[in-house]
């Protein structure tokens, strides 16, 4: 007999059992072999998108003998105030900041800080330079897996605060113009006593250019700040006043950073520029596949972030599994309105003097509906008594 001869016959007395597995054997192989390929070209594209971000790593370690860049019209002075009153208002401050207090977590709420920087296209990579750039838009997207919220959180740049590394006073805007966007996060954990997991930092040039590939972004814009605009930096670009407005990239960005139209100033600014992030949601979920990845290149080529890898590809995978995109979105101003005291020094320089213990335990109990920060009802003692300031009843913000 021969081999072939042979071989037909053993096949042909091969149990029926054996028959069915040497088939589904060759109808797995093709199976497994188109899904490795499929593996491996997500795995690239992946890779691909990692590669156009700027990642840092966690340190916040300042070079004690650089020197504190900071804006003469930040330069506080409270000469008219005596001696005693100045002290007590620092010390107050100070010893809020670096108390040791526990900050507030969840492993069910995702705190990512949000710092956008005035780079443009004049200056390519700006964003990434932390000597360069001011971060006049700093707010936190805290994601709450319980209860199905995201709250937008803006923290107010002229915020009067107590920054450790360099033992000195200065507005929160130039936390990250000294110690980058790691210290600035540091320092509004110490401030309000919460952790934040993360944050993405991007110049205005990428701001602009996401919303032109989504074709823009609707928002409410009022009368008196189209007609400034309008005048000035948009006088070829005009846009329209109303409900729903459709803005482009450049109107959108203009929208968000204008404050000298607003008698309360950077209190309705931060306010359109969660307008301008809600609005930008919201075109989102309806955004093609290949709006997706344009966006995604854009965004990713301008970003800076010391999220890892790994925690990217996992809130992904929850945004999608998880429904983020149906989660109810609201918005709160830091500090409140209780919480804070305008004040103006003889140079005319302008801070927010902050009470910090009381907007601490609001915000806790915004992100996590429960605060460890217990405070006396009367008689307390904050930077707003010591310098005769008094607060609104009023706790939010329009």
């Amino acid at each position: 007999m021969s081999d072939m001869e042979k071989k037909l016959t053993e096949e042909t007395e091969m149990p029926e059992d054996k028959k069915k597995k040497k088939k589904a054997l060759a109808v797995l192989i093709p199976i497994l072999a188109v899904f490795l390929a499929i593996v491996i070209a997500v795995v690239a594209f992946v890779a691909h998108k990692f590669s156009l971000i700027q990642f840092d790593d966690e340190s916040t370690t300042i070079n004690p003998s650089q020197e504190f860049v900071d804006n003469a019209e930040e330069n506080i002075d409270f000469a008219e105030m005596d001696d005693a009153t100045g002290n007590d208002f620092r010390e107050i401050l100070k010893n809020w900041a670096t108390n040791g207090g526990e900050k507030m977590s969840n492993r069910d709420v995702i705190n990512v800080l949000l710092i956008g920087s005035d780079a443009s296209a004049e200056e390519p990579g700006r964003a990434n330079i932390t000597e360069k750039g001011n971060t006049d838009v700093m707010m936190l997207v805290s994601i709450n897996q319980i209860n199905d919220t995201i709250k937008l959180v803006s923290f107010m740049r002229d915020s009067y605060t107590y920054m450790d590394q360099f033992d000195r006073y200065a507005k929160l805007n130039a936390a990250c113009a000294n110690g980058g966007p790691a210290y600035l996060v540091e320092t509004i954990e110490n401030d309000y006593k919460i952790e934040i997991d993360g944050y993405a930092m991007v110049d205005f040039d990428s701001f602009r250019q996401v919303i032109d590939v989504l074709g823009g972004v609707n928002v409410d814009v009022p009368a008196y700040v189209a007609n400034h605009l309008n005048k000035g930096v948009l006088k070829n670009n005009k846009i329209e006043s109303g409900n729903g407005v459709l803005l482009d990239g450049e109107q959108a960005l203009h929208f968000s950073r204008v404050r000298k139209t607003d008698a309360d100033g950077d209190i309705s600014r931060v306010a359109r520029q969660r307008q301008v992030v809600n609005a930008l949601i919201q075109k989102a979920k309806s955004a093609t596949l290949t709006e997706i990845n344009e966006v995604a290149d854009v965004m990713l080529a301008n970003v800076r972030t010391n999220i890892s890898k790994k925690s990217i590809i996992s809130y992904a995978s929850k945004a999608v599994t998880e429904g983020w995109a149906n989660y109810e979105i609201t918005e709160i101003t830091m500090p409140t309105p209780d919480t804070r005291y305008g004040y103006s020094s003889r140079s005319t320089a302008w801070i927010w003097v902050v009470d910090y213990p009381l907007a601490a335990q609001k915000l806790q109990l915004e992100l996590y509906g429960e605060t460890n920060i217990n405070l006396e009802e009367d008689g307390r003692k904050t930077a707003i008594t010591v310098i005769g300031g008094y607060v609104s009843k009023k706790t939010t913000d329009n």
